[in-house]
């Protein structure tokens, strides 16, 4: 794992920057990319972590894990099936031309999230299967961009138009919780990249910050923030059985059944609608297919080694 941090900057009015004109309902991607050319992206948290209680407020983030497909254990699937996340493509070499799949996925040593400290996770040979963003918090009432850098490789089947890519992403809303114990204290109040607290007050004069002090489930649950609410996990259904890190069910089904974080790759050599090959493909036309991490990936990389500080050690399963 590489570990960097930096913390000199005004990084507030960077994120401003990058997060004008966010309207996502969950956690997403800032940008399309093109297959074959560098993308310097990042993920949009455009909300806090909720409590799912009538009435409640949202809690501030405290870090996020992306897990990215790599290799040739990166599950393909074709949409527009009777799946509702698409029927697996049983040889998908034909895509991308090669068995290893690789992103060329890249962390940044940055000041433009509200984690400035970036952590890339890697298997033994130092390929890049994940990021983990830490040391700050996000305030409720606003948003934030983790940046990445990733390099699709190119898309030689000219009938498909693009490629989704599904990244399995963990908002963290508390530190040290599992399914056992996330309803109970005692809660960490989480601080900014200063070290500042990011107190749970409304409107100030005039300044709309963090969460309502009158929320009746900060003066009910002062040990914790809510049953289930100790991470937003943007994924599920995950191919072929599952993993056994996470597995709560109450988590897993906030997603929908679907995977929120898609990283739209853009062939630029697919058939415009023009060519005679267009008709000629399946279906009748260009198509767009997914790829996602699969289950044992999350459980072989996003460990609770590789998850500190949001993580307990010696924890089985279910963070």
């Amino acid at each position: 794992m590489i570990d960097s941090k930096l913390k000199g900057l005004a990084f507030f009015s960077i994120v401003s920057l990058f997060a004008a004109g966010q309207a996502m309902a969950h956690t997403g991607v800032r940008d399309q990319a093109t297959a074959g050319v560098g993308s310097y992206n990042g993920f949009t948290v455009t909300h806090g972590c909720a409590d799912y209680v009538a009435g409640g407020q949202q809690y501030p983030v405290v870090g996020q894990a992306a897990l990215f497909p790599y290799g040739a254990s990166a599950v393909w699937r074709e949409l527009g099936t009777s799946s509702v996340n698409g029927t697996v493509i049983a040889d998908p070499t034909t895509i991308v031309g090669a068995a290893v799949y690789n992103l060329a996925v890249t962390g940044y040593a940055s000041v433009a999230s509200a984690f400035p400290s970036n952590t890339e996770i890697v298997d033994n040979l130092g390929n890049v299967h994940g990021l983990l963003w830490k040391d700050g918090g996000m305030e409720p009432k606003s948003n934030t961009v983790t940046p990445f850098k990733i390099t699709h490789p190119a898309i030689i089947d000219k009938c498909i138009a693009s490629v989704k890519v599904r990244v399995g992403v963990i908002n963290f809303c508390d530190v040290q919780k599992n399914q056992a114990n996330d309803a109970t204290g005692p809660y960490a109040a989480p601080k900014d990249a200063f070290g500042r607290p990011l107190h749970n007050t409304s409107v100030a004069g005039g300044i709309q910050a963090n969460v309502s002090a009158t929320s009746p489930n900060f003066v009910a649950l002062p040990a914790g923030n809510g049953d289930h609410n100790r991470a937003d996990w943007w994924f599920t259904d995950l191919y072929p059985s599952g993993s056994s890190n996470f597995s709560d069910s109450a988590i897993l089904s906030e997603g929908l059944g679907l995977w929120s974080a898609g990283i739209t790759v853009n062939n630029p050599n697919a058939y415009a609608a023009t060519d005679s090959n267009y008709a000629a493909c399946p279906g009748g036309k260009t198509r767009q297919v997914t790829v996602e991490p699969p289950a044992a990936d999350f459980d072989a990389y996003l460990t609770a080694a590789n998850l500190q500080p949001f993580v307990k050690l010696g924890t089985v399963n279910n963070y």
